[in-house]
């Protein structure tokens, strides 16, 4: 049988894990084994927490990890790879939870499909205090270089990611500089050696989606400076309109961002930043125009 390494980095109180380790041991497939990576540091409450549950598991396909100190989820997924032992790797937030055929048919599809293929993502069902509030099965294959560097590329959470191990090998794991963009930086360099991902449409992932804060603008623009400067000799290459769409798509998530904290200033150099490239599209425009009213009437 083929062999799957399942890979959990965990940080914080571990609120979501206990659901997302039985997620795992529901699976119809059973020949894999997971590797829970804790990145709390050793003298906190959550490292504790962590401990105490995962001591509760008796099960001889469960390796339980901890650093030395906090690094990031970059740095805890690659401690997880150095430990894989699968053919297949597939990645589990430790909030998130796998429906019960996830590697069953995940495995199905990579086994059959081409080299080219790197790996395989699904439709994912979002729910926030354990209620439903979206599900997206409109899931595609191919190659999403260009969608993947403007940040527009829909796997959903980084929960939907099952790839060849020969893949993760390929490209050294995951850029630990990255603390943002984790999962967005590993597929682009994916798609950048030609390989595709398959799609099947159909939920066979749940992103439990609690954290609604609003987001750091600097940080998110220092995050965005630092993925475009990596990738920028590849966006490069690009023919001229997609160049043009990654920077302007780029651009105006920032000032969106922006909007939505409050940040008029901010917000305006980005919209102009945009605009230079390319004019607002009629939908970036109603976004435009949604956001200020809601921050007139708040």
């Amino acid at each position: 049988m083929v062999f799957i390494s399942i890979i959990i980095p965990t940080y914080g109180p571990p609120t979501g894990l206990k659901p997302a380790i039985e997620s795992v041991l529901t699976q119809t497939y059973k020949d894999w084994e997971l590797i829970v990576v804790d990145d709390n540091n050793p003298d906190s409450d959550a490292r504790k927490e962590t401990e105490q549950q995962m001591c509760s598991y008796n099960d001889h396909r469960i390796k339980y990890l901890q650093h030395p100190y906090n690094k990031n989820g970059a740095a805890a997924r690659n401690t997880g790879l150095a430990e894989a032992k699968g053919k297949y790797i597939a990645f589990l937030d430790s909030d998130d939870e796998y429906l019960p055929q996830r590697l069953e048919k995940c495995l199905s599809v990579m086994e059959s499909a081409p080299s080219n293929v790197a790996g395989v993502y699904t439709g994912c069902e979002f729910r926030r205090g354990g209620e439903v509030y979206h599900i997206e099965k409109t899931v595609e294959p191919g190659n999403f270089l260009v969608q993947t560097l403007a940040c527009t590329f829909r796997f959903q959470t980084g929960s939907n990611i099952f790839v060849r191990k020969s893949v993760v090998d390929e490209l050294g794991g995951f850029d630990e500089s990255f603390i943002r963009h984790q999962d967005y930086e590993f597929l682009a360099r994916i798609f950048q050696k030609n390989h595709e991902l398959a799609a099947i449409q159909e939920v066979l992932v749940v992103k439990n989606n609690e954290n609604v804060n609003l987001p750091n603008v600097e940080k998110m623009i220092a995050v965005k400076e630092q993925y475009l400067n990596k990738f920028k000799t590849v966006i490069d290459t690009l023919p001229q309109k997609e160049q043009h769409y990654v920077y302007h798509t780029q651009y105006v998530l920032v000032a969106e961002a922006a909007l939505r904290t409050k940040n008029k200033k901010i917000a305006k150099e980005y919209y102009r930043k945009a605009s230079s490239i390319s004019p607002l599209t009629t939908k970036e425009q109603l976004r435009r125009l949604v956001f200020t009213i809601q921050n007139i009437v708040k």
